[in-house]
């Protein structure tokens, strides 16, 4: 259970750490299980690597190599 008050990122930080331990933990998970968990949790550092990616907007003016006469 997530507490109140998580932004996404939190949230995707403790999904992929609750995660983690249910990898370490269940000795009786078959490979494929493994594989599951493994692929979500690289599907969470995906979305989570995209919330810290900022955009910078970038103006073109269309000056790059010309001089004005």
């Amino acid at each position: 259970m997530l507490p109140l008050g998580m932004n996404e990122k939190e949230k995707l930080a403790a999904k992929i750490t609750e995660l983690r331990k249910a990898l370490k933990s269940s000795a009786d998970l078959t490979p494929g299980d493994r594989i599951s968990i493994l692929n979500q949790i690289g599907d969470l550092q995906d979305k989570l690597n995209l919330l810290s990616f900022h955009v910078v907007d970038d103006i073109d003016y269309g000056y790059h190599d010309q001089f004005d006469m």
